[in-house]
């Protein structure tokens, strides 16, 4: 019986422990752990510290939308559609491209300034993202040759305890290190090509 206790009571101290380190390493739903492990392995030159991110989709002819891709990830494959609205020459049947750029610049803006803050072991309660990109519709429709897009906003609205000091560090680090955030504020060699189906 005192053997049974004396387990239940190891056991209990175990999960206890098991749990704080969770938070340490899991905070804002940031895998620290896994963060570190990666870090070591570029390190060590066990992974390439350079990675391509490629998505391949293509031009649909006889459907009520315009594009589709297909996105693989660990789990899994996602299928993105999109779609021009009736005024830009679509159906308005699926987001339009500047759309999925917005989504894609605020969710990695988003993730870099959870995982700064995460590695710093700021809390943050509660995250929410928006952004535009302010587009010059007389480029898209070819009445005057003037910028296509002329500015970009990405918000975040938080709830946290940390000062505002600390956040706005972890901002002016975010608008650094993003990669999204990066290619908008910075001249990134660019190129396109065409390759013939035979």
């Amino acid at each position: 019986l005192h053997l049974s206790i004396r387990r239940q009571r190891q056991m209990c101290i175990r999960d206890r422990i098991k749990v704080k380190n969770f938070k340490i390493f899991n905070m804002n739903n940031v895998n620290l752990s896994a963060i570190e492990e990666t870090k070591k392995k570029i390190l060590n030159n066990e992974i390439p510290p350079k990675r391509e991110f490629i998505v391949e989709g293509e031009w649909i002819f006889d459907k009520h939308i315009q594009f589709m891709a297909k996105i693989e990830y660990p789990n899994g494959i996602a299928e993105i559609s999109t779609d021009q609205p009736q005024i830009a020459g679509g159906h308005g049947n699926a987001p339009n491209p500047i759309q999925i750029c917005a989504l894609g610049m605020i969710s990695c803006y988003a993730t870099t300034f959870m995982t700064i803050a995460t590695q710093m072991g700021i809390k943050i309660e509660k995250l929410k993202a928006k952004g535009y990109i302010l587009v010059n519709m007389k480029s898209t429709f070819d009445i005057e040759d003037v910028p296509p897009v002329e500015k970009i906003l990405i918000e975040l609205e938080i709830k946290t305890n940390a000062n505002k000091e600390k956040i706005e560090e972890i901002r002016k680090l975010a608008n650094k290190k993003c990669p999204a955030a990066y290619v908008i504020q910075n001249s990134v060699p660019f190129e396109s090509k065409i390759n013939y189906e035979n």
